[in-house]
């Protein structure tokens, strides 16, 4: 979840729609600088410069939702929250802070508190294809799959992304709906053809359709990939089961990749003293 929370933190969430109406601001400039390097990932860098921009203006709403996104990069969600807090007494129809206030929930698995949010976040500015996705997110976590399934389609038609087209996938395949399921993964791979995840998918729908030779093939491409939330050992998992009727020489050899890795994580155990 964390390694997510990071990349989408930093990726998905620009600051740069989110600031308009602010440039007059005093503490605007180095609030952008802050802004640049946290996209860049030098997350104690735009620390220094955020907080240089909320010296010059304490009540600059875009700052205080930049804050909040380095705060919870970092798992500290009660921070975010007093940050967020803070920009909704500025601007209490700020859709953007309402998000991430309800992120700040979903990402620490308080799904009771996430939900309102998220809801209001999304009636504040309906266009906001991420308070629907996230928004479906959280109703599918507690077993509301048919408005899931819904939302998603709405964050795909407002703002095609592959992270709201595998979403759906992911849902649509534990439903069995197969077909539905591959459009969905098909659409993610049109707008992202590199995505890890998505080829991850891929493979693990073509076994659940019996077809093992493109299985191995889409996981070996998935592989071969870096980035996103799927681990190498997920995809060799995939690979063993691929190549268990087609190829057994290539499943043990991705089987003893997947004993490699979890020796390697396995806690170490200490030797009896004598």
């Amino acid at each position: 979840m964390m390694r997510h929370a990071v990349l989408f933190l930093v990726t998905f969430l620009p600051g740069g729609a989110w600031a308009q109406g602010y440039e007059r601001s005093p503490g605007y400039g180095a609030y952008k600088q802050a802004d640049a390097l946290f996209t860049a990932r030098k997350t104690s860098e735009a620390a220094g410069a955020l907080e240089h921009s909320l010296k010059l203006d304490p009540d600059l709403v875009p700052a205080l939702t930049l804050y909040a996104r380095i705060a919870m990069s970092i798992n500290r969600f009660e921070v975010a929250r007093e940050s967020l807090n803070r920009a909704l007494a500025v601007d209490p129809k700020s859709a953007n802070a309402r998000f991430l206030y309800g992120l700040s929930y979903y990402l620490s698995n308080d799904l009771q508190h996430a939900l309102p949010q998220f809801e209001k976040a999304r009636q504040e500015n309906p266009k906001d294809a991420r308070a629907s996705l996230y928004l479906g997110l959280t109703y599918e976590s507690i077993g509301r799959f048919d408005e899931a399934i819904a939302l998603y389609e709405e964050s795909v038609r407002r703002q095609p992304s592959a992270e709201s087209y595998l979403a759906g996938a992911r849902l649509l395949h534990s439903q069995r709906r197969l077909d539905d399921c591959e459009r969905w993964i098909r659409e993610a791979l049109k707008l992202e053809p590199n995505s890890r995840d998505a080829h991850f998918e891929l493979t693990r729908l073509l076994l659940r359709q019996e077809k093992p030779r493109l299985a191995a093939k889409e996981g070996e491409r998935a592989l071969e990939l870096s980035g996103g939330n799927v681990s190498d050992s997920q995809i060799h998992y995939l690979l063993v089961r691929a190549y268990r009727t087609t190829s057994p020489a290539l499943a043990e050899q991705h089987a003893e990749a997947l004993r490699r890795i979890e020796d390697r994580s396995a806690p170490e155990t200490k030797k009896d003293k004598p």
